[in-house]
């Protein structure tokens, strides 16, 4: 998938709405909103909702995800008259615990409120002056400010929040006394918190959807809404006549939290504004969460200073231990940690035997930043009579478990290290529990020490930049035999190893990919290659072409699948069979019908009759329109001219984020930004827009793999940057 560097766009959105009309202005209700949009929130905004419904969180929540609340409240000079009521601070939790639940979102007072005595504040606060808050602000939790009325200029508003802004000043929702009692509204100014905007914004969204994914609020399960307030009668019906740009007449859901409905017909929410607000809790907001999300990675933990957010759980038997220098008994169990002080254990002592459980399990893990993860760690089972440890994952924060490694017996006096994928749960958030299981006699202490997780050290490449060409010239590139079928593909140069079979080269350059058939690899023999994700995200038109070999008198079937779903089901796309000469073909698949998707190819060799069956491919080629003209070989070449002048950190990468640093004093306004790895090959090209002097940009590389990357930018008048590749 291609990313984009957020650009600025000018000005801001006011989500400050038109007055409310007809009855709700017969009853001085407030306007709904005055919350702002910060410049270039919006462009960001699109990038992650893009990236949601490419790869949405499906049902994923938080584990323990109860948020603290500070409540900050107005009241007179002398102290009279708070703005907030301990019942009416009540009524608020209750309101944000009931909105947010489907999300497993829950909300406490993190400590007694804070009182203002301000009376000018606490009667008429003004959105001028915000800027003033921060100063009664507490650290890590949400701010909700509460006064008797609240003005934008010369307007009485409900209320107004912060969006997500780096941290700069953002951290609060601002309340008036009434509309916190209505049941919606300080749900809707903390979706604003969260990052979600009005069903309404823009005001430019058709009601066939066909720009649902950049105008609007960007979410395209929320109907097309023209701004309904005044237009929802008491049943919660819209009355409005109004029509879109192409003269359809708009369906708006009047239930929608971050509509301008009734308060009272506000309820629900989309999924997809649920995955925008979780995903903004997890990043924009990981401070409410105190730690309790690992979710930057490579993350370690050897327990040389505490338990490191891990805990025991209650209803087992037992606990584990943290020691150093050996455990109580003899003749079982470590006598330090494995290369440092400090580990777990379980002590096996009477009550402690037999088949006593202790189960220890760790705070949530979000995998969605690692393509490929495995879990690491160290591992002691000395004892007569050892019992049994198991490592099981949980996707349900705990009512099931799933057992992904298990050791029993006694393994002697030393350390082990095991080694777990997690492949299987990336993109999804997890616990992991380790279960001790006690065996007959007090001689079965066992002990961990060193947990990791981290990226596989095998290939965990995508292909997101196009055209993509492989030519397996420097080896299988992002390409993977995986395991369940007979054979691998092998890299080859000069022909295979049998005769009247198989290529003699590759069909341009010396390279290629074969099958070989010699015995016992036949008959019907099968070898799969398989793709990393393919993001056609970007492109229409989409188009797989290869060359192919098919040369062997017991020539077999080579074949092209296409998977959707990550490899659980496959669909045949291209097929071709018997011997075809010694020459090389050329394939073109049309995979149009997979345009915007992510997906997997599986190339799939099966012999024939006799060793007479070789087949190879070579010069693999995917492109499409709307590719970022990326394929040819890298900028490797490109002399370092201006390396000063140019900075990214971190390098290597390691998360979901890397900062670039540019200064600009060419006064030219867009550059071409391209990131190479350390094999030499473009794996991320996007343009960007420049100011004069420093530029601090962020650029989103999770789907990146996590290493060193050299950064070559091309500015419009041609001036050169490039960053020194550190190895």
């Amino acid at each position: 998938m291609k990313r984009k560097l957020y650009s600025l766009r000018a000005g801001a959105f006011l989500c400050l709405a038109l007055a409310w009309a007809g009855a709700l202005n017969a009853q001085n209700e407030p306007e709904p909103c005055g919350t702002e949009v910060p410049e270039g929130f919006y462009e960001k905004m699109q990038e992650r909702v893009k990236d949601l419904r490419e790869r949405p969180l499906q049902g994923k929540t938080l584990a323990a995800s109860t948020l603290p609340v500070q409540f900050i409240i107005g009241r007179n000079d002398d102290g009279s008259s708070p703005a907030l009521s301990s019942t009416q601070k009540q009524n608020v939790l209750n309101e944000l615990n009931g909105a947010y639940a489907p999300m497993n979102m829950g909300f406490y007072e993190a400590s007694p409120e804070i009182y203002i005595d301000n009376t000018t504040w606490n009667t008429q606060w003004n959105k001028s002056d915000d800027y003033l808050l921060p100063s009664y602000e507490v650290a890590n939790v949400i701010n909700i400010f509460v006064f008797k009325s609240i003005l934008s200029g010369s307007s009485s508003i409900c209320g107004y929040a912060k969006f997500p802004n780096g941290g700069i000043n953002d951290n609060r929702v601002v309340i008036q006394t009434s509309c916190s009692q209505n049941g919606s509204t300080t749900a809707h100014e903390l979706g604003h918190y969260f990052s979600v905007f009005h069903t309404h914004q823009g005001g430019n969204e058709r009601v066939d959807g066909s720009n649902c994914t950049y105008a609007g609020d960007l979410f395209c399960d929320t109907p097309a809404d023209p701004n309904i307030s005044g237009l929802v009668n008491s049943s919660c019906v819209y009355t409005g006549t109004a029509t879109d740009a192409n003269g359809d007449s708009y369906a708006p859901d009047p239930n929608n939290i971050m509509s301008y409905s009734r308060k009272s017909c506000r309820t629900d929410w989309s999924n997809e504004q649920q995955n925008a607000i979780v995903a903004s809790l997890n990043s924009d907001r990981a401070y409410l969460l105190d730690g309790s999300i690992i979710a930057t990675f490579p993350y370690s933990e050897g327990f040389e200073s505490g338990l490191g957010g891990w805990s025991n759980q209650s209803g087992d038997d037992m606990d584990w231990t943290r020691d150093a220098s050996g455990t109580t008994s003899s003749s079982t169990g470590p006598s330090s940690g494995q290369g440092s002080t400090w580990y777990m254990y379980i002590e096996a002592s009477s009550p402690n035997y037999p088949s006593k459980v202790a189960d220890f399990v760790s705070p949530g893990i979000d995998l969605d930043p690692i393509n490929n993860p495995v879990l690491e760690f160290g591992y002691h089972m000395y004892g007569a009579s050892m019992g049994t440890m198991d490592v099981s994952v949980s996707t349900n924060d705990g009512s099931s478990w799933t057992s992904v490694w298990s050791e029993s017996g006694n393994l002697g006096n030393v350390w082990n290290t095991a080694e777990v994928s997690l492949a299987d749960y990336h993109g999804q958030q997890i616990l992991l529990r380790f279960r001790g299981t006690t065996g007959t006699s007090f001689t079965s202490d066992m002990a961990i020490d060193n947990i990791s997780i981290r990226e596989s050290d095998e290939n965990t490449s995508v292909i997101n930049t196009f055209p993509y060409i492989e030519g397996f010239e420097s080896g299988l590139g992002v390409w993977n035999n995986p395991s369940g079928d007979d054979m691998d593909w092998t890299r080859d140069a000069g022909g295979t190893s049998s005769s009247s079979t198989g290529p003699s080269d590759g069909q341009s350059g010396d390279y290629y990919v074969y099958t070989e058939a010699s015995s016992p690899n036949y008959p019907s023999k099968v070898a799969n290659l398989v793709s990393p994700d393919v993001y056609l995200t970007d492109l229409t038109d989409s188009e797989l072409e290869f060359g192919y070999h098919m040369y062997g008198t017991a020539m077999g079937i080579l074949r092209v699948y296409v998977s959707t779903n990550g490899g659980s089901s496959w669909v045949q796309e291209w097929t071709q069979s018997g011997n075809l000469g010694d020459s090389w073909n050329t394939a073109n698949v049309d995979l149009s019908s997979y345009d915007g998707q992510t997906i997997l190819l599986r190339f799939e060799g099966t012999t024939g009759t006799s060793y007479t069956s070789d087949m190879a491919i070579d010069n693999i080629r995917i492109d499409g329109t709307g590719g970022a003209d990326a394929g040819e070989s890298a900028l490797a070449d490109v002399s370092a001219r201006s390396a000063s002048r140019l900075e990214i950190y971190p390098n290597p990468v390691t998360g979901h984020i890397v900062n670039l640093e540019i200064d600009n004093q060419s006064g030219t306004t867009s550059g071409l930004i391209t990131l190479l790895g350390v094999d030499g090959k473009v794996a991320y090209r996007e343009e960007i827009s420049l100011g004069q002097g420093t530029n601090e940009l962020e650029l989103d590389v999770s789907r990146l793999r996590q290493q060193l990357y050299q950064v070559v930018l091309i500015l419009g008048d041609d001036t050169v940057m490039v960053t020194e590749l550190l190895r």
